[in-house]
């Protein structure tokens, strides 16, 4: 386990073994979140047990968000799952093995829950990776892996220590690169993306990996 993320609650890793090129093109498939407004997300959500090599997908459920900590009710929401190309594909596998390494979990008795996500922007629309601003996630430990940047300015992550502090830390990720989490020591955020010069449609892709449950 990373002894910073043990310390400060939160730590970015280098992972640039892992081919983010091969996992591009699934970006292209993923379906609009139908959550948000606009239409500027996209998401799919499955979660697994077994090991990062030996992948057991789990039977279909909502996303399941709790907001007890932030004093507004639970979330419940219906996406598609990952599609079994991604799932196959050794990239995958690895981005899971990064952040079974760094947070040292068992996903034999703790499943991974996993986002893939496209955030656009451009021609008038402000792509918002965390409409929710400074928020917990309801887990225990929360991995974003960036698997590229096409075209965008912003997108900063930050740690807080409260909803309501200014950050104690802040990021840009780059592709390849890893922000990990104690969700149950920190908050964190991202801010809004915004298209280079002369870029019509810029495009930031992630995948989001959460572990555990609050234990507070």
């Amino acid at each position: 386990m990373n002894k910073e993320l043990i310390e400060k609650g939160y730590a970015v890793v280098d992972a640039p073994e892992i081919d983010r090129c091969s996992l591009y093109d699934s970006f292209d498939m993923l379906p609009v979140d139908n959550y948000i407004q606009g239409g500027f997300r996209r998401r799919r959500f499955s979660w697994f047990s077994g090991s990062p090599q030996g992948l057991s997908r789990l039977p279909h459920k909502q996303f399941y968000q709790t907001e007890k900590y932030e004093g507004r009710p639970d979330i419940f929401r219906e996406y598609d799952e990952i599609d079994n190309s991604v799932i196959q594909h050794s990239s995958f596998q690895n981005i899971i093995d990064c952040f079974v390494s760094i947070t040292g979990i068992n996903m034999m008795n703790t499943p991974v829950e996993v986002h893939q996500i496209r955030v656009l922007c451009g021609e008038g629309v402000e792509g918002n990776p965390s409409p929710e601003g400074v928020h917990r996630d309801g887990c225990h430990y929360l991995g974003i892996f960036v698997v590229r940047r096409d075209g965008v300015i912003g997108g900063a992550n930050s740690i807080h220590l409260a909803k309501d502090e200014e950050a104690v830390f802040e990021t840009m990720l780059e592709p390849g690169q890893f922000l990990f989490c104690d969700d149950e020591k920190v908050m964190h955020n991202a801010n809004s993306i915004h298209p280079a010069d002369d870029v019509k449609h810029a495009t930031r892709d992630i995948f989001v990996l959460t572990a555990g449950e609050h234990r507070r």
